[in-house]
């Protein structure tokens, strides 16, 4: 089984031979119930908000290429719900615990209130309107008689409006309660991200975030120009997919590496088709992004027309454990149960010679595109523990393995990232 690299605030799909988006077919974008919105955050594409889209570029693309290395499948994954998690977790570490985290999230001298602000209005702004395309929800669940410290648990209210509720002791019920919550924020798309053998004695706090999204087309595809087409693996074998055809007029970007396409939603969502060229692959297009950011593909985008085709497909991708690629991008310390600093997340002195400590980061996103548009859904959950307590018509086919990125309107804040190796699976 192949599997697709999506990515949380932006989604990028590479797109090699011919290019095919694909969302749940003659099913139109649901309407969210009211999300709760950050107490102290400002539905507008703020200073601080968009401060976040480049620290989540560079945090995206390296945790996508860390998770390419560890499957020969497609990888999806959700950097602004991995960020987002961390982010929360930042306002509880200390000394040079914090700083590997700052260094991992990208946030150079970003203050830490600057960064929580920025998370309060992108979360608040991806969810303006009557019925949001993005629905983002948090929450905090907490170990009875744990004296948490109250200014971790306010931070994380205001600025990311993360709920509170009570991890129960008992495994069996801890991983029943975090994964019904996380069904009832992905639309029934993540059923099931955590297991009952997460949960030990020590474990005294889970934060959870979950990202949800789904936008029609501005124009959709027509299926009737949808057929079984070839589509080139990794090895130069060949199969065969629903492939989606259309001209279209839409900001372009070719290089001597790639050529994109940005796809434009009836929502605050962009989707990026990006297919390498010659014998450029999707990771070694994600290693160019991420020494340059992905405002370079923006910059180099000019509206054109052209004959596109892109794979219909539907995949998922999960993580049991991000804890081995965050330690290689630069934060072992927040793993270390003797050595992190995070006494941050607790009232002082409380753990006497204990300490708290992340004990792992579960990630996991499903990624479907389709002839009307795409749905997309992921979760992350960090469980801490604590010791001792107009141009010639182009033609752009996505035929080969190839990468998408979606990313929000208002900031460019990429939402998902995909590496799509084989949309067959």
């Amino acid at each position: 089984m192949r599997r697709v690299i999506v990515l949380a605030a932006v989604l990028l799909i590479g797109v090699a031979a011919i290019i095919t988006i694909v969302a749940p077919r003659n099913s139109p974008p649901r309407a969210f119930a009211a999300p709760l919105n950050p107490l102290k955050g400002k539905a507008v594409a703020s200073i601080d908000a968009r401060a976040l889209a480049a620290p989540l570029d560079r945090f995206g693309l390296t945790l996508l290429a860390q998770e390419a290395q560890s499957t020969t499948g497609n990888v999806v994954i959700s950097p602004l719900s991995v960020h987002d998690v961390l982010s929360m977790i930042l306002n509880g570490a200390n000394g040079e615990t914090a700083a590997q985290m700052r260094h991992v999230l990208g946030l150079g001298t970003l203050p830490l209130g600057a960064v929580n602000q920025g998370w309060a209005d992108l979360i608040s702004a991806a969810q303006a309107g009557k019925t949001p395309a993005i629905e983002i929800a948090n929450s905090l669940w907490l170990r009875d008689g744990i004296p948490f410290n109250d200014a971790f648990l306010a931070a994380n209210r205001d600025f990311y409006a993360a709920g509170i509720n009570t991890l129960p002791g008992d495994p069996a019920k801890a991983a029943a309660d975090i994964n019904a919550w996380v069904g009832d924020h992905t639309a029934g798309l993540i059923k099931q991200i955590v297991e009952p053998s997460y949960f030990d004695s020590q474990t005294i706090l889970a934060l959870v975030n979950t990202v949800h999204l789904k936008a029609a087309w501005t124009t959709a595809f027509d299926p009737n120009k949808t057929g079984d087409e070839p589509f080139t693996l990794e090895d130069g074998s060949k199969v065969r997919v629903p492939m989606m055809n259309a001209e279209v007029s839409a900001p372009i970007a070719q290089t001597r590496t790639f050529d994109a396409i940005a796809l434009q939603s009836k929502g605050p969502v962009t989707a990026w088709v990006i297919v390498p060229k010659g014998d450029q692959t999707p990771e070694t297009v994600v290693a160019q992004f991420a020494r340059r950011g992905l405002g370079t593909l923006y910059r180099a985008a000019r509206p054109q027309s052209a004959m596109l085709a892109l794979p219909r497909f539907k995949t998922e991708f999960s993580s049991p454990d991000l804890k081995p690629a965050l330690t290689t991008m630069g934060m072992p310390l927040a793993f270390s149960p003797d050595q992190a600093e995070l006494q941050g997340i607790v009232a002082s002195g409380t753990l006497g010679p204990g300490r708290v400590y992340i004990q792992r980061v579960v990630h996991k996103a499903v990624l479907s595109v389709n002839e009307n548009g795409f749905e997309a859904a992921a979760a992350t959950v960090a469980l801490v523990g604590a010791t001792g307590m107009p141009f010639a018509p182009i033609s752009i086919r996505a035929d080969r393995p190839f990468l998408m990125v979606l990313t929000e309107k208002g900031t460019s804040a990429p939402l998902f990232m995909a590496i799509i190796r084989d949309p067959a699976h």
